[in-house]
């Protein structure tokens, strides 16, 4: 099967992401193709090749084509693909199907001018992140949002099956059930493992209770009640593994709290050295906000920080709550922070019986190559 691929990141300069665990058991059978936005933006703000290095003999044997190598924003890029691109309807003898990967305009442009059987693959709530996204000025982002909710009717309308990642998703945007397919996010369990080792040694940590994220520091996730309530704490210290977004930011919040003694910034990590990272930590946190981008996310972090066999505490999000249930623990308030904290502290058992059912929860299901069958399986009735 030929697969083209319309997607919303750039494969090269983002962090391991759905599209690339995808891509690398399609591409093991299937010949695929990828137009995306060029995110030179964001290679200009972090250093975006430690990303690239870890799926580069995935990323080298797929072809690759930029929406434009032209220097503006990936939203405009987006906005104005059917005028950047050139593609003519000819093409459509080189492919058997698009997969649009979370794209709003340059898929369904693609997809009505190829005139192929289209799967749209809903990852994200995507006129929210518009609506929040730093890179559109404030007062044009509610035009913004209902462009996007427009733009996301229209190709919910033509795409043949609509993937998504949760059920709260599907209803948001009322998708029909016979339209709907889920396909759940998921961990490479093959990487992602408990790790022995002397990393909690070498970053000082050995003799603390470690509470640890990983991941962007992107506009949704909201640490500061993490930091009220471990200056609240003794011999609990935090471990913060990533950078993109507002790590400035961040670090200002820790001296403004009085928790630079208690919080370590590693930066960006390798992706195959996460797991260590992980690995090291006690507790590990999805400290999201509470707006329409966060409850109906479901981050590979979660299935990454269970692969790990490490109990999780969460904000209470709609798409978490709805695949994980009581299997994590919930926190919104820096009193609850506190609490689940001690909880954890204080009773290793329900830390140890987190982490055996956390695992158990992941091999059954949430295997990418497992969730990525599935996915053939729409791709080929098409």
């Amino acid at each position: 099967m030929r697969i083209l691929i319309t997607s919303i990141v750039d494969l090269r300069k983002t962090a391991p992401n759905r599209l690339h665990h995808f891509i690398r058991h399609l591409s093991q059978k299937h010949e695929i193709t990828v137009i995306c936005i060029n995110d030179w933006w964001k290679a200009s703000l972090v250093d975006t090749s430690k990303y690239y290095r870890d799926f580069k003999d995935v990323l080298d044997n797929i072809e690759i084509k930029y929406i434009t190598e032209k220097k503006i924003s990936p939203f405009k890029q987006e906005f104005l693909s059917p005028r950047l691109m050139k593609l003519e309807s000819s093409s459509s003898k080189d492919f058997d199907v698009i997969l649009n990967y979370n794209t709003l305009i340059s898929g369904y442009y693609v997809t009505k001018k190829l005139n192929l059987p289209m799967i749209y693959d809903l990852a994200d709530d995507l006129p929210e992140m518009i609506a929040n996204s730093s890179q559109i000025p404030i007062l044009l982002r509610p035009l913004g949002r209902w462009i996007g909710r427009s733009m996301l009717k229209r190709n919910i309308a033509i795409a043949k099956k609509v993937t998504g990642i949760t059920k709260t998703l599907q209803d948001n945007y009322s998708i029909p059930d016979e339209k709907f397919e889920l396909i759940p996010n998921g961990v490479d369990t093959e990487v992602f493992k408990k790790v022995k080792g002397d990393l909690r040694e070498r970053l000082g940590l050995e003799d603390s209770f470690v509470l640890g994220y990983v991941g962007v520091l992107r506009e949704w996730v909201d640490l500061t009640p993490v930091y009220q309530a471990i200056k609240n704490l003794e011999n609990v210290k935090l471990l913060i593994v990533g950078e993109e977004g507002m790590l400035k930011k961040n670090r200002e919040m820790v001296r403004r709290y009085g928790v630079e003694d208690k919080v370590i910034f590693t930066g960006t990590i390798s992706y195959t050295k996460v797991p260590q990272y992980i690995s090291a930590m006690d507790v590990c946190l999805i400290p999201f906000k509470h707006n329409a981008i966060s409850q109906n996310a479901v981050p590979l972090k979660l299935f990454e920080y269970m692969a790990c066999e490490r109990p999780v505490i969460s904000t209470r999000l709609k798409g978490v709550m709805e695949v994980v249930g009581g299997m994590i623990l919930y926190a919104d308030t820096v009193d609850e922070y506190i609490t689940q904290i001690r909880n954890l502290l204080e009773n290793p058992d329900l830390a140890d019986e987190l982490k055996k059912n956390g695992k158990k929860f992941i091999e059954k299901k949430y295997n990418w190559k497992k969730i990525t069958k599935k996915l053939e399986k729409v791709l080929l009735i098409t």
